[in-house]
């Protein structure tokens, strides 16, 4: 379809408004039921089998922070919490207990966020079979409309759990982001503003206060909901009309007012530092209004300009990677900065203590393409990979999950962001990229030169010896360099072949079915080497690959760990054969494969995938990782460069002392257990890493090679052609257990840090090395850190407000011996850190020796079964389960033998399996505190 008949199209549909500002041209896709109720309500209605059987509903309020009174700083957030905590139809924590009763869990599955300009609420992977929980869900969303309780003795039960959210995010990132913010929203309420408010505020509010923003804010025409999934189109657009409908438009409409941040004429230059920061940055920025209209224009425009911004990035990258730098990344990017506003930055990461020299190279690039413009080589190689991406989503539209059309129609509500069906998409963007001029793009590109209202900004470890720029020396570098005449950007031309070998495909020793994976087939290559195919129609032209050889790090001495740690990282960005990783990925440009080696503590091999089309090329990469791997010094050298620039800010870092702390603990200080430290990059050598690298990938003899998906048996030929030429030795290696485990008996540790926020972290880990590996012992694993994760919720969170929230997992792993892990970890106040301590533990003897209550474990059977059932439907579930079947020996699981097995547990029988756990398990208890 021409891009002029689409603009003719839209023009004869006129303009729709779906927001108060916004407008666009372009209609919403004929599969989307949209309506506004008499109330001023609107909704979106769409039919999409991505899960299976599930349904997302989004409600969706276009009001947040920004319209808050001073006095009510932090209430549009602290208001979203109490939508969880009694409305009219789900008394106190009726929602929650209603819904996972379905296997709908909260937090995973049920959850909401508070921006600036707008509030969400979403219930996600909600079965749809269960037309009765359909209607329980559009209730739910009934009620967040304008049926909260908002009880007094809830409201103050949040409070605590807000000040713990309020500290768990008080991190060096958000305090320097807080400073930022204040010069680049100045003039405007965003900056008076941050979301989670003004603890003044959250801790003594007058209830009525949160019932006045309550009644203002959430009216009808403010919201919308928003129903996707395997659903009936018809049945619950009536159902909607119904329910929704019935709630009355307010006698008096509070309009939505819009801020704008104002045009500023000065330049303005911000530094932000910060003890407990970890890396520096830099941000050359201006805002600008957004188009109120998006139309085709509009459109054109913003794809140009997403163009110019790929192959800008792309310049940056390849400058990163090929030469001697004063910086460690550089880019520019376009976001969101309120609803009326986007900004603009050219955003540089410093190496320590360059940032004058840093911030010149990257404006220097910035202003070379600015200059001379991108050459028609890479836009015609940006072309060629975007078309390649459309085509395999469109080839792969049945796989769209609900949450991204349910975001999408979100947009369109709010900002009035243009919807597209797949096949509208693909048609509009192919238009797009048939026409579009490396003029246009280059004309686009220019016109976001910074000139006026610029933002620099700079963010850093606050350290005494390190002196900062001042603010002309980064305003005469971009006008040094603005006034240079810089040669255009060049590159060579690559013409050879990614394999250089005539490769014949060799004879197959042996072929044979595997069990329980219906045409599943192991083909035993010339050299030895095992290919797996798993034809399955779950994606319709996607190929998961995935290798592995035992042995990994564990065969490395302890002295080389650090260099077996990065060897397979020096390989992947060093490049492949004749060619050096930015030249790679050039090359590639147009395939979709990507292939990546690893080394891990008892494996070693591959991740990667492909579509048909380019499973050749997958093959190819992994020919050459192991014939041809490339060992670039200057790659390495930029390794330990990051690695040192990490360490150079560790002394401050608290989150660095505190894992430093639990590993070592965790590993009874094993000498085999490296931490970041001088040592360890004095320890790294690029000869003992290539040394490892070639030892561990030299035997193709010794690898399973699996691939799962969208492949077939006339796939084995290409196969065997490139890995049956692979060289091989008749010898099979195998993983050392070097039994690193924690200390018998029970391990405290609390040490003391500096902070700017105080906050007590808490960490637990228990471990028991007797309890048997099987199926059912591996969901009773499962459904303690379930049990305890709902006791910690109600009482830690709910009851104590001392926590935001408690992270209880646990893992029952089989190799390289039968271990039992359960971690407990959260942030709280550090006046009550003591008594939740004793709180933790309490409820870690409770489960021992009280049986769960059976409507809880009902709740935790209806999980895995949902879970099972979504998981089912991804080829990346079967890859994980074929190898573990293939390389562990452990038998598949279906449905039916999933549901015998839940049938057959008892609370006591989790009771016991808690206990035998538990009750003789060692442990470490690490506490981070304040000074």
């Amino acid at each position: 379809m021409k891009t002029k008949l689409i603009l003719a199209h839209f023009l004869l549909l006129g303009l729709s408004q779906v927001s108060a500002q916004f407008k666009t041209t372009f209609p919403l896709p004929k599969e989307v039921a949209h309506g506004t109720l008499p109330n001023g309500m609107q909704y979106f209605i769409m039919h999409n089998e991505w899960p299976k059987d599930r349904a997302d509903f989004y409600f969706v309020q276009n009001v947040g922070a920004i319209l808050e009174n001073d006095d009510q700083d932090g209430l549009a957030h602290f208001l979203e919490h109490m939508a969880f905590n009694g409305t009219e139809h789900f008394k106190g924590k009726g929602i929650i207990n209603m819904l996972e009763k379905q296997g709908v869990s909260f937090g995973k599955d049920i959850n909401a966020y508070t921006a600036y300009d707008e509030t969400v609420y979403n219930i996600s992977n909600v079965p749809s079979q269960n037309k009765t929980l359909l209607d329980s869900c559009m209730y739910v969303l009934h009620d967040w409309s304008g049926s909260l309780l908002l009880a007094n003795n809830e409201i103050d039960a949040e409070r605590g759990v807000i000040r713990e959210e309020w500290r768990t995010r008080r991190n060096a990132d958000y305090r320097t982001g807080e400073k930022i913010n204040k010069v680049v929203f100045e003039g405007s309420k965003y900056a008076k503003r941050n979301v989670i408010g003004d603890l003044n505020v959250i801790n003594n509010f007058k209830y009525q206060v949160l019932r006045e923003y309550y009644k203002k804010w959430y009216q009808p025409q403010n919201q919308a909901v928003v129903i996707v999934g395997d659903i009936d189109v018809t049945v619950i657009e009536k159902r909607v009309k119904e329910i929704f409908g019935s709630i009355p438009k307010p006698k008096k409409i509070n309009k939505r007012t819009y801020e704008k941040i104002p045009f500023q004429k000065e330049n303005r230059y911000v530094l932000a530092t910060d003890k407990e920061l970890q890396r520096s940055g830099i941000s050359l920025s201006y805002n600008k209004p957004k188009p109120l209209v998006q139309d085709q224009a509009e459109m054109n425009k913003s794809m140009q300009e997403n163009l110019a911004l790929q192959m800008m990035n792309n310049r940056f990258n390849e400058y990163i990677i090929n030469n001697e730098t004063a910086g460690l990344a550089f880019g520019i990017s376009n976001e969101n900065l309120s609803r009326l506003d986007s900004k603009f930055s050219l955003n540089v990461t410093p190496k320590k203590g360059k940032f004058i020299e840093a911030f010149t190279e990257a404006y220097r690039e910035f202003e070379r393409a600015m200059q001379n413009g991108f050459t028609q080589q890479e836009l015609d190689r940006l072309k060629t990979k975007m078309r390649t991406s459309y085509d395999n989503r469109l080839a792969n539209k049945d796989k769209i999950r609900n949450s991204y059309w349910a975001e999408q129609l979100q947009l369109y509500f709010l900002e009035s962001n243009p919807v597209f069906s797949v096949e509208g998409e693909h048609e509009w963007i192919n238009a797009f990229l048939n026409t579009v001029t490396l003029d246009q793009v280059n004309a686009v590109f220019k016109a976001l030169q910074p000139k006026d209202n610029l933002v620099i900004s700079v963010s850093a470890p606050e350290d005494a010896p390190t002196k900062f720029p001042e603010a002309n020396e980064y305003w005469n570098a971009i006008k040094t360099i603005t006034n240079s005449k810089l040669e255009p950007y060049k590159e060579e031309e690559l013409t050879a072949s990614l394999v250089k070998e005539e490769l014949k495909e060799k004879a197959i020793r042996k072929t044979e079915e595997i069990k329980g994976f219906e045409n599943a087939k192991r083909y035993t290559l010339a050299n030895g080497a095992k290919v797996i195919i798993y034809p399955t129609t779950l994606s319709k032209d996607q190929i998961l690959f995935s290798a592995y050889s035992a042995g990994g790090n564990s065969l490395s001495d302890w002295k080389d760990l650090p260099s077996a740690q990065i060897a397979a990282a020096v390989v992947s960005y060093s490049g492949l054969g004749d060619y050096k990783f930015t030249d790679l990925k050039k090359k590639l440009t147009g395939k979709t494969a990507n292939v990546s080696p690893y080394i891990g503590g008892l494996y070693e091999g591959f991740n990667g995938s492909s579509n048909k089309e380019s499973l050749t090329t997958l093959l190819q990469l992994v020919y050459l990782y192991f014939q041809h791997p490339r060992f670039d010094s200057n790659t390495f050298d930029k390794i330990k460069e990051q690695y040192q620039n990490k360490l150079n800010n560790a002394p401050n870092s608290n989150e660095k002392a505190l894992s430093d702390t639990i590993s070592v603990l965790n590993t009874n200080y094993s000498k085999r257990n490296w931490l970041l430290s001088q040592d360890f990059i004095s320890a790294l050598d690029l000869n003992t890493a290539k040394k490892i690298y070639t030892e561990r990938f030299s035997n193709a003899g010794d690898f399973t090679f699996l691939f799962v998906g969208n492949i077939s048996e006339n796939d084995i030929a290409a196969i065997n052609t490139y890995l049956g030429n692979i060289p091989s030795e008749e010898k099979t290696e195998n993983y050392v257990d070097h039994k690193i485990f924690m200390k018998d008996g029970k391990v405290e540790k609390t040490i003391f840090r500096t902070m700017d926020t105080p906050k007590t972290t808490v960490y637990l880990h228990f471990e028991n090395r007797d309890i048997v590996y099987n199926k059912k012992n591996k969901i009773l694993s499962y459904m303690v850190s379930e049990w305890l994760t709902k006791r910690y919720l109600e009482t830690i969170r709910e009851e104590e407000g001392g926590s935001y929230g408690v992270h209880a997992g646990t893992n029952l792993s089989q190799f390289p011996s039968p271990l039992f892990s359960l971690e407990i970890n959260f942030d709280c106040n550090p006046d009550k850190a003591d008594a939740l301590v004793k709180i933790v533990n309490a409820e870690v003897a409770r489960v021992q020796t009280e049986n769960i209550p059976a409507n809880m474990l009902e709740d935790i059977k209806q999980s895995i079964i949902k879970n099972y059932q979504e998981q089912i439907k991804e080829n990346t579930y079967w890859l994980n389960t074929l190898t573990s079947y293939v390389r562990n020996d452990e038998s598949p699981l279906d449905i039916e033998l999933l549901k015998n097995i839940l049938s057959t547990i008892t609370a006591k029988d989790l009771k016991e399996f808690t206990t035998n756990a538990l009750k003789k398990s060692n442990s470490v208890q690490v506490l981070m505190k304040a000074k």
